[in-house]
């Protein structure tokens, strides 16, 4: 249903320009050509033509139709496809290759940020993703994207409302996403120093650890075992958790294991590791490492954690990598005393639970997103704006 003051059109219909893709061949790359937007480029932070192939001025002149402008939108035709970015001053004068459509808002009729949301709306995005074809390479035509049906505000004030409230989310989140991926910067670049004794962290009475690290093999400082359960035996409503070697955590009806464990999938790709204490169920061919009284539990899931390269040279297979009991067991470790071990398990923890913070103040915002998006883009939910 439409609200009121509201209408739907066929994107062709607030295009102040035909919808067009661009250059076929772009030719050789000419360091002073004209920059180019490709596929890939819309995934980039930011679009620098710098970072572009560039095609000759010759070339570019037979495509002149495609030269982007201010405001225009680019949305990708395959690969990605609907992926759109919004062109600014920066982009004005490139060109845009043949997996790219220019899409140029109608003045007076639809605000080009609003018209930028509304191609990434949920609604808009089904309609477009029923009309792609294609079996190995994803593809909608120009014919069938020029009738992907809009809804659009009659008001330029509400469109300018909607598009500002939305982007301000669309900050936020972006805010959030460099806090993440610097605090989980830091925290690699804190276990490249504290797990390799690089740096020493300070003892009780303020003065930097200095007793020399011992090497230790896994297996003579605890106990490594498997599972007896498997896949069939999991649930998604049990009261005990069951480790295998998803990434995921499932759950189980009964438990094998009451203890602390690091537990490591026997097969995989990556072979991460996952701390847990309590009651537990385990895959016959998933590994807990537990009964450990020589070492802290954290400070062993962590070390064993930054050198689990460990295990993928170790790993046996070609299609699935597998691991085995005399490879744990084998393993090479430099511990520290057991002090100095709590006390670098402690700095990681801190630094997970800033990161964990961030990651579900981040799961928060898209989802807050999400639904604006809904509720904003189809007129459930109006702004208010100047008469």
């Amino acid at each position: 249903m439409v609200p009121n003051e509201w209408k739907s059109y066929q994107l062709s219909e607030l295009c102040a320009k035909p919808i067009s893709y661009g250059i076929v061949q772009t030719g050789e790359n000419i360091e002073d050509g004209i920059p180019c937007l490709r596929v890939v480029d819309l995934s980039t932070e930011k679009m620098n033509p710098n970072e572009m192939i560039k095609t000759s001025h010759e070339i570019n002149q037979a495509y002149k139709k495609t030269i982007l402008e201010d405001n225009e939108i680019v949305m990708a035709l395959r690969g990605g496809v609907g992926l759109v970015r919004l062109i600014d001053a920066n982009l004005v004068g490139a060109n845009i290759t043949r997996g790219l459509a220019r899409i140029s808002a109608k003045k007076g009729i639809i605000h080009p940020e609003y018209l930028l949301w509304e191609l990434r709306s949920p609604r808009f995005r089904a309609d477009l993703i029923r009309r792609v074809g294609g079996s190995a390479l994803q593809e909608i035509s120009l014919s069938e994207l020029r009738k992907v049906n809009t809804l659009v505000p009659s008001s330029l004030n509400e469109q300018k409302k909607i598009a500002q409230i939305l982007s301000t989310w669309d900050q936020a989140i972006l805010a959030t996403e460099k806090l993440l991926e610097n605090s989980q910067q830091q925290k690699n670049a804190l276990m490249q120093q504290v797990l390799t004794g690089k740096k020493r962290l300070l003892d009780e009475n303020g003065e930097r650890f200095h007793e020399n690290w011992s090497e230790v093999l896994l297996g003579n400082i605890a106990k490594i075992t498997t599972g007896s359960s498997n896949r069939q035996d999991s649930t998604l409503s049990g009261k005990y958790a069951f480790f295998d070697r998803s990434e995921d955590i499932r759950t189980s009806d009964m438990y094998l294991f009451d203890c602390e464990a690091v537990i490591v999938p026997g097969e995989g790709q990556d072979f991460v590791p996952k701390y847990f204490v309590g009651k537990f169920d385990l895959h016959q061919r998933t590994y807990a490492i537990m009964e450990f009284p020589e070492c802290d539990g954290k400070f062993l899931f962590y070390i064993i954690d930054y050198f689990r390269a460990y295990f993928l040279s170790q790993a046996v297979g070609s299609t699935v990598k597998s691991l085995r009991l005399p490879m744990f067991q084998k393993m090479k470790l430099v511990v520290p005393c057991l002090d100095e071990q709590k006390k670098i398990a402690k700095v990681l923890t801190i630094a997970d639970q800033e990161i964990d913070t961030l990651q579900k103040k981040l799961d928060y915002l898209k989802q807050e997103k999400k639904v604006l998006m809904q509720q904003l883009l189809t007129g459930k939910k109006r702004v208010k704006v100047a008469a």
